[in-house]
């Protein structure tokens, strides 16, 4: 690997957002002769003229474009891993960037118990449906319903028990299960972003239309929204019974059939290796990582 003067780069860097060799000296707490001495230490490593130097400003040339969008990013990361490994002696506060449903159905109810174990450690919750920049949002870990792809990050799963139809009680005739999955056609399907859940529902019990059975019923952009449309006897909803534990408990959704799935999507933990480099933030994966294991042993030996 070839590396140029590491500092000197810091240097062009600087001078290349700035646009100026005196806004970059009084940013890195050096003269401006100091800068430029650097800056052209850098260009004679790389052999490439990386200014053009007149009377009027200070301009890139193209060759310096590229070079310095090239390198910003490594030194962002560079920068970022820096402060998270420096952050044990500040405040201690991990971002999670979750959807909605997760929040709310699985996190939120166990949090408790990671700030009686930990706390001092604040945990500050974002939620959102959308893909995010880890690094460049300041999140530290992020909780994903996907197929576990997430090239060049860490990945662990956390939730994959299988998929259970559940409804309000007053759906059921006298409380009590459906005679056979082809009542379904009398009632409501409620769907979260993923129809195909359903669909695969469908064809493991034997329904053979089940493509068109998909297309009609609601459907939630999380499973949130799922969730509180069953509970209010909108119609029956396929979800995980680890999101509903507390529904399920208490009665206010039951179970019309108990034919259950597995699904290809799970629920995954996602983040940059940097993120862990902070105590508190180890604490704050293994705890997640603990109580995700103990949920999947829970509603996979039943």
């Amino acid at each position: 690997m070839k590396f140029p003067p590491l500092y000197a780069l810091l240097c062009f860097e600087a001078t290349g957002r700035h646009a100026s060799m005196k806004s970059a000296a009084g940013e890195l707490f050096v003269t401006p002769a100091a800068i430029s001495q650097q800056i052209a230490k850098l260009e004679k490593a790389v052999g490439v003229t990386l200014f053009i130097r007149n009377t009027k400003r200070l301009e890139l040339t193209p060759e310096g474009k590229i070079y310095l969008r090239a390198i910003r990013p490594a030194l962002g990361q560079i920068s970022d891993a820096t402060q998270r490994l420096m952050s044990d002696n500040g405040p201690n506060t991990i971002t999670v960037s979750c959807t909605s449903g997760f929040a709310m159905q699985w996190l939120l109810p166990r949090l408790p118990d990671f700030h009686a174990l930990c706390p001092g450690i604040e945990v500050l919750i974002s939620t959102t449906n959308r893909l995010v920049d880890l690094l460049g949002d300041g999140v530290d870990f992020a909780v994903r319903h996907g197929l576990g792809r997430y090239p060049g990050l860490e990945v662990e799963m956390l939730i994959n028990d299988r998929l259970q139809p559940v409804c309000a009680p007053s759906l059921l005739p006298d409380s009590r299960y459906l005679s056979s999955p082809i009542d379904l056609k009398n009632y409501n399907l409620l769907h979260d972003e993923h129809r195909e859940d359903w669909a695969l529902w469908l064809r493991a019990v034997g329904i053979e239309d089940a493509e068109a059975a998909v297309h009609r019923g609601s459907v939630f952009v999380d499973s949130n929204g799922v969730i509180e449309a069953a509970l209010a006897g909108m119609g029956i909803a396929l979800v995980r019974r680890s999101l509903i534990r507390e529904e399920l408990a208490s009665g206010r959704l039951v179970v019309p059939f108990r034919a259950t799935i597995d699904t290809p999507i799970a629920y995954y933990l996602v983040y940059d290796e940097t993120a862990i480099l902070p105590k508190s933030s180890r604490q704050f994966r293994d705890w997640l990582v603990s109580q995700a294991v103990a949920s999947q042993r829970e509603f996979t030996t039943r």
